[in-house]
């Protein structure tokens, strides 16, 4: 479905994993990635975009890499204009086939507002069991950029981040742009204020709330080639900056509920 604010920004958005395929601002050009190798089928995750990863991110855990919920059916609760905003809700809710991946009962919701300079997704889980559970989620979106080597990260400074590809845990983040220059795989904690992603022509502040992490990811030239569902120039055009919930595993009592947003704002 196409979410349209009044003032002609719009979103896509796919049941199949609830997930944002398109993102135009008022007046402006799409701004997600989105492989033109993607999978549409079932079973298999969409590439790029913004994938719901729940409840475990990559392999930060023993269950499916990045869960269940991007390759799961939501059911549409509804959609409304709220101004000049457009608004869809989504729901996902346990079911036999979750149960025997991750032994809980839950609801989470996506709700995504889309409207002027900016697209906001609102995620939250609600534990509907009698004992509490913990899990792992991130939004990991998929930006789209020019040229990822001219392509910079900004504001992680000071920031402490893991390292997927040298596997080292515990890193300082020095520079105060991050710049691309091969495979990049991190998960920065404790991120309380908005991360800048600035390209040619591009300019876009990434905000979160109850996310306490980030994901920084691009593929590089010699990781790409293990990603049968991206072209060859592929990772030279995205970027991921995703909130993301990880370092601190949120922990749901019965009866209560988890809630984090993201917020992409385009200058």
């Amino acid at each position: 479905m196409t979410l349209t604010a009044a003032d002609g920004a719009n979103a896509e958005i796919y049941l199949y994993g609830a997930q944002v395929t398109s993102w135009r601002p008022a007046d402006n050009e799409e701004q997600l990635f989105l492989s033109e190798l993607a999978e549409f089928c079932h079973g298999t995750a969409i590439r790029g975009s913004i994938p719901v990863c729940f409840p475990q991110f990559a392999d930060v855990g023993p269950l499916l890499k990045h869960g269940f919920a991007r390759i799961s059916v939501w059911k549409l609760l509804r959609t409304e204009q709220l101004g000049d905003l457009a608004q869809a809700v989504l729901q996902l809710e346990d079911s036999a086939i979750t149960r025997a991946i991750w032994p809980h009962a839950f609801s989470a919701t996506l709700t995504v507002i889309v409207g002027g300079p900016s697209l906001r997704l609102e995620f939250s889980v609600e534990n509907t069991e009698a004992t509490p559970f913990t899990f792992t989620a991130a939004l990991h979106t998929y930006l789209r950029v020019a040229n990822i080597t001219t392509t910079v990260v900004e504001d992680l400074a000071g920031s402490c981040y893991r390292d997927a590809v040298t596997q080292v845990r515990e890193n300082n983040q020095i520079e105060s742009a991050l710049r691309f220059t091969g495979e990049v795989d991190r998960i920065y904690s404790q991120i309380t204020g908005p991360v800048r992603v600035r390209a040619s022509e591009q300019d876009i502040t990434v905000t979160s709330t109850g996310f306490d992490d980030v994901v920084l990811w691009n593929p590089g030239l010699t990781r790409y080639a293990a990603l049968a569902d991206m072209a060859p120039t592929g990772y030279q055009r995205m970027v991921c900056v995703g909130a993301a919930a990880i370092t601190n595993l949120p922990i749901v009592d019965p009866g209560g509920t988890w809630y984090g947003t993201q917020e992409l704002r385009h200058s």
